[in-house]
């Protein structure tokens, strides 16, 4: 059993800050928490004085690529072996744990490395974060992502490759909906996956509890999804006020990855010309749209495809920063990358938010996040499954900043 008093508990579900609070771990569970003037003088000797820092729970990234490093053209990697893209895999995700993320969600597999790499995580082999894995993408024959992804054309196709997923244990189905950004030749509003085929793999997904994911630019594709049933959007560049109204009818989530043109914009010069002009066509859309549906109470989490160009994955900060920067308030940002990514995700029974009896997982800021969003970047130290992560240094490319 583990006490920790004197500090500042940010409390994402409630939405308010803690100040002198306390909190016991036993084994990997929160065992109690409150404010430190219930505890007896004796507890506080045997106790971790955090001397006034911040305590919050450990962050979530829902769109990531752990195989893809973040250089100009991630793939030309693609013909690197299996054995090589898990320890790949193993060092992005140390980063995430490192930088305070706790829970992530790789959405596009490779060559089934992430399957293995998901099990090393959990039977403590390797350091990482929780790890849910989509397998292959799902994707219409030439489809954005057919490099890497399952083509399938027609329901009963796509059913089947659902089922192929699932039958190779993966945590959710990801469906390719529209084109995208970073692949040549597609327009990010061409839809792709058509509404009856992502309707077909949905349903596989839904009939074993599993959640469903879109990649999701173009406006058309981005209703076919959610008609479909798909639980969140991811992107939604071009998401319309039509869009939106039916997102909040069938309580579908959106995860805008806004960190993918920061990153970009600000190192891409060796990125693929047209992938710039399509990102720059993209982006004003897109943040039109996302602040429509904040203020339309879609849900919203944080998610910032790592893995594509000079995206790095210890910048999940970025996407809370830029939240920010377009208006949000800090402690709602908070709150949508902890416990709102982990409804969305489906994880909130257990992560998400520090209360009793969910797992231990948290991180300690010097300073409070809430007055200023910046130091989110700035994590001191990370509990995960209620022990202190200890990595050195994983970084093997240049910092981005």
């Amino acid at each position: 059993m583990s006490l920790f008093y004197n500090f500042g508990l940010i409390d994402v579900t409630n939405k308010q800050y803690l100040k002198d609070s306390y909190m016991i771990i036993e084994g990997d569970y929160i065992k109690q928490i409150g404010n430190q003037k219930e505890l007896p003088e004796s507890y506080l000797k045997e106790g971790t004085d955090l001397k006034g820092k911040t305590v919050m729970p450990g962050l979530f990234n829902l769109h990531i690529h752990a195989l893809a490093t973040p250089i100009a053209r991630p793939p030309i990697l693609n013909i690197e072996d299996q054995s090589k893209f898990a320890i790949r895999g193993s060092v992005h995700l140390q980063q995430y744990l490192k930088s305070g993320v706790t829970f992530v969600r790789d959405m596009n597999g490779r060559k089934k490395a992430e399957t293995g790499l998901r099990e090393a995580i959990r039977d403590k082999i390797v350091p990482g974060p929780e790890y849910y894995i989509c397998g292959q993408a799902l994707t219409m024959t030439g489809g954005h992502g057919s490099n890497t992804g399952r083509e399938c054309d027609g329901p009963e196709e796509c059913r089947k490759a659902a089922r192929e997923q699932l039958k190779r244990g993966v945590d959710f189905i990801k469906l390719i909906a529209t084109g995208g950004v970073m692949s040549p030749g597609n327009n990010a509003h061409e839809t792709q996956l058509d509404e009856d085929e992502m309707a077909a793999a949905i349903a596989e997904a839904h009939k074993v509890g599993k959640k469903t994911a879109a990649h999701a630019h173009g406006a058309t594709g981005i209703k076919n999804a959610i008609r479909a049933g798909i639980d969140s959007i991811e992107h939604g560049s071009y998401l319309d006020d039509e869009g939106i109204d039916l997102m909040v009818k069938n309580n579908t989530a959106l995860v805008p990855t806004l960190s993918v043109d920061y990153f970009l914009f600000k190192h891409g010069k060796d990125v693929p010309q047209y992938a710039i002009d399509k990102a720059k066509r993209a982006q004003e859309a897109q943040i039109k749209g996302f602040l429509k549906a904040w203020d339309a109470g879609v849900m919203i989490g944080v998610g910032t495809d790592a893995g594509t160009p000079y995206n790095p994955h210890y910048g999940t900060y970025r996407e809370f920063i830029s939240m920010v920067e377009l208006g949000l308030k800090e402690m709602d940002v908070l709150s949508a990358g902890t416990i709102n990514s982990a409804k969305i995700a489906g994880v909130d029974e257990k992560y998400g938010s520090l209360e009793e009896g969910k797992i231990a997982n948290f991180i300690v800021l010097e300073n409070n996040p809430i007055e200023d969003i910046n130091e989110i970047e700035n994590v001191e130290k990370v509990y995960f499954n209620g022990e202190l992560v200890e990595i050195g240094d994983v970084e093997y490319l240049p910092h981005l900043d």
